[in-house]
Protein backbone atom coordinates (compact mmCIF):
# COMPACT_ATOMS: atom_id res chain seq x y z
CA UNK A 1 0.00 0.00 0.00
CA UNK A 2 1.60 3.00 -0.93
CA UNK A 3 0.98 6.58 1.14
CA UNK A 4 1.41 9.22 0.07
CA UNK A 5 2.04 11.96 2.73
CA UNK A 6 1.41 15.59 1.63
CA UNK A 7 3.80 17.80 2.57
CA UNK A 8 3.37 21.96 3.20
CA UNK A 9 5.52 24.29 2.20
CA UNK A 10 5.88 27.27 5.20
CA UNK A 11 7.28 30.70 3.94
CA UNK A 12 10.08 30.64 7.34
CA UNK A 13 11.17 33.92 9.18
CA UNK A 14 14.27 34.74 7.51
CA UNK A 15 12.82 34.41 3.55
CA UNK A 16 10.11 37.32 5.13
CA UNK A 17 13.40 39.00 6.43
CA UNK A 18 15.49 39.12 3.13
CA UNK A 19 12.19 39.93 1.19
CA UNK A 20 11.29 43.00 3.41
CA UNK A 21 15.46 43.85 3.32
CA UNK A 22 15.28 43.88 -0.38
CA UNK A 23 12.21 45.55 -0.53
CA UNK A 24 13.44 48.40 2.03
CA UNK A 25 16.64 48.69 0.02
CA UNK A 26 14.86 49.41 -3.29
CA UNK A 27 12.77 51.81 -1.61
CA UNK A 28 15.32 53.59 0.03
CA UNK A 29 17.62 54.00 -3.75
CA UNK A 30 14.32 54.96 -5.49
CA UNK A 31 13.73 57.81 -2.44
CA UNK A 32 17.20 58.72 -2.81
CA UNK A 33 16.93 59.31 -6.03
CA UNK A 34 13.66 61.30 -5.88
CA UNK A 35 14.92 63.97 -3.75
CA UNK A 36 18.39 64.41 -6.56
CA UNK A 37 15.09 65.20 -8.85
CA UNK A 38 13.06 67.19 -6.94
CA UNK A 39 15.96 69.71 -5.78
CA UNK A 40 16.83 69.89 -9.37
CA UNK A 41 13.01 70.91 -10.37
CA UNK A 42 13.61 73.48 -7.83
CA UNK A 43 16.50 75.19 -9.52
CA UNK A 44 14.59 74.70 -12.70
CA UNK A 45 11.54 76.64 -11.35
CA UNK A 46 14.30 78.95 -9.85
CA UNK A 47 15.93 79.89 -12.84
CA UNK A 48 12.94 80.08 -15.32
CA UNK A 49 11.55 82.65 -12.68
CA UNK A 50 14.84 84.75 -12.52
CA UNK A 51 14.48 85.27 -16.38
CA UNK A 52 10.70 86.01 -16.52
CA UNK A 53 11.11 88.49 -13.34
CA UNK A 54 14.07 90.11 -15.38
CA UNK A 55 12.28 90.30 -17.77
CA UNK A 56 9.24 91.77 -16.60
CA UNK A 57 11.02 94.38 -14.46
CA UNK A 58 12.96 95.14 -17.32
CA UNK A 59 10.01 96.42 -19.97
CA UNK A 60 7.92 97.87 -16.60
CA UNK A 61 11.40 99.96 -16.59
CA UNK A 62 11.21 100.68 -20.36
CA UNK A 63 8.11 101.82 -20.20
CA UNK A 64 8.79 103.91 -17.51
CA UNK A 65 12.36 104.94 -16.74
CA UNK A 66 10.95 106.70 -13.27
CA UNK A 67 10.47 103.62 -11.68
CA UNK A 68 14.21 102.52 -12.21
CA UNK A 69 15.21 104.26 -9.15
CA UNK A 70 12.29 102.48 -7.29
CA UNK A 71 12.64 98.98 -8.37
CA UNK A 72 14.91 97.46 -5.87
CA UNK A 73 11.96 98.58 -2.79
CA UNK A 74 8.96 98.07 -5.28
CA UNK A 75 9.68 94.99 -7.39
CA UNK A 76 6.57 93.24 -5.97
CA UNK A 77 4.46 96.03 -6.50
CA UNK A 78 5.85 95.76 -10.11
CA UNK A 79 4.82 92.63 -10.55
CA UNK A 80 1.50 92.11 -9.27
CA UNK A 81 0.51 95.08 -11.25
CA UNK A 82 2.09 93.89 -15.31
CA UNK A 83 -0.53 92.34 -17.32
CA UNK A 84 1.82 89.48 -18.05
CA UNK A 85 1.41 87.77 -14.85
CA UNK A 86 -0.89 85.73 -13.43
CA UNK A 87 0.04 84.70 -10.24
CA UNK A 88 2.52 86.96 -8.44
CA UNK A 89 2.38 85.12 -5.11
CA UNK A 90 4.02 82.37 -6.92
CA UNK A 91 6.54 84.14 -8.93
CA UNK A 92 8.03 86.78 -6.75
CA UNK A 93 9.75 83.51 -4.68
CA UNK A 94 12.17 80.72 -6.01
CA UNK A 95 11.30 77.19 -5.85
CA UNK A 96 12.41 77.04 -2.24
CA UNK A 97 10.00 79.53 -1.33
CA UNK A 98 12.00 82.11 -0.92
CA UNK A 99 12.16 85.64 -2.49
CA UNK A 100 14.01 86.79 -4.75
CA UNK A 101 16.86 89.60 -4.25
CA UNK A 102 16.50 92.41 -6.82
CA UNK A 103 19.30 94.96 -7.37
CA UNK A 104 20.34 97.36 -9.64
CA UNK A 105 24.05 96.90 -10.38
CA UNK A 106 25.51 99.85 -13.74
CA UNK A 107 22.04 100.12 -14.94
CA UNK A 108 21.08 96.82 -15.43
CA UNK A 109 18.66 94.83 -12.72
CA UNK A 110 19.76 91.84 -11.36
CA UNK A 111 17.51 89.15 -10.04
CA UNK A 112 19.06 86.50 -7.77
CA UNK A 113 17.74 83.60 -5.35
CA UNK A 114 20.21 82.36 -2.56
CA UNK A 115 19.29 79.08 -2.93
CA UNK A 116 20.03 78.82 -6.84
CA UNK A 117 23.07 79.98 -6.58
CA UNK A 118 24.25 77.61 -3.99
CA UNK A 119 22.54 74.82 -5.44
CA UNK A 120 24.81 76.02 -8.67
CA UNK A 121 27.15 76.29 -6.79
CA UNK A 122 27.19 72.50 -5.17
CA UNK A 123 26.20 71.26 -8.48
CA UNK A 124 28.30 73.27 -11.34
CA UNK A 125 27.75 70.94 -14.04
CA UNK A 126 23.42 70.83 -13.91
CA UNK A 127 23.25 74.38 -14.96
CA UNK A 128 25.50 76.68 -17.33
CA UNK A 129 25.42 79.84 -16.77
CA UNK A 130 25.15 81.71 -19.80
CA UNK A 131 26.64 85.29 -19.77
Amino acid sequence: MNVFVLQRRFVTLIEMMIVMFLIALIIGVVGYNYRGTLEEGKAFKSKAGIERLGTILNLAAAENAEILDDIESNWKGIVERSPLVQSPSALIKDGWGKEYSVTIEDGEIIVRSERYEEYIKNNPSMFKEER
